[in-house]
């Protein structure tokens, strides 16, 4: 059987990352491509991340590690095994998430890099999808008030200002493709079936 392909969308909160992963495993089904969406973090590291914040102060190491132990857990349980089938397999960020947000100092993103680069695939391709922190904080308020799901810390101006220079600073030596989120979801789409 085929190796499948890791296909990876990184951005901050905001730039559409899961429309158009929607939209990319419609795509594939129809060219008779299984495909599998997988989120980092899971929904429940999310949620149990959003809890421990308001309860306690959790340090970023802290943050690093349950971070790898549920990336790990995805990608012995449903990465890997779904390549290996054949299947495609686009992520809703990656390690590069983790650099961004918890790598606060050189130091600590070259050692999250090491420690996530021990089990995490290389992607076929990887998007970063950018955006204005404006346009960003816009969409994320309108998100919250249609589907009631929390703000989180990274959510305002000053943090999402933060994480745009922190992904251009991640990124400058990895090889991705740009992709403008401000654009229509269609042309965003067809963006990215061009570049697989």
């Amino acid at each position: 059987m085929k190796q499948g392909k890791l296909i990876v969308f990184e951005g901050v909160s905001g730039t559409g990352k899961e429309t158009q992963a929607k939209l990319l495993q419609r795509y594939l089904e129809k060219k008779h491509i299984q495909s599998v969406i997988v989120y980092h973090p899971t929904p429940e590291l999310k949620e149990l991340l959003l809890n421990w914040r308001k309860q306690r102060h959790i340090d970023v190491t802290t943050e690093v590690y349950l971070l790898l132990a549920d990336r790990y857990d995805r990608v012995r349980q449903i990465i890997n095994p779904a390549l290996k089938k054949g299947q495609w397999v686009i992520s809703l960020r990656n390690a590069v998430s983790a650099r961004v947000y918890q790598g606060t100092t050189p130091k600590m993103r070259s050692w999250i890099r090491k420690e996530f680069s021990r089990f995490e695939p290389i992607p076929y391709r990887l998007f970063h999808f950018t955006i204005t922190p404006e346009q960003a904080l816009k969409r994320i308020m309108k998100r919250h008030k249609k589907t009631g799901e929390a703000i989180g810390k990274f959510e305002n101006i000053q943090a999402l200002e933060n994480k745009l220079r922190a992904y251009r600073d991640v990124l400058h030596d990895m090889p991705h493709i740009s992709i403008d989120a401000a654009l229509a979801i269609s042309t965003i789409h067809k963006k990215i079936i061009s570049s697989l």
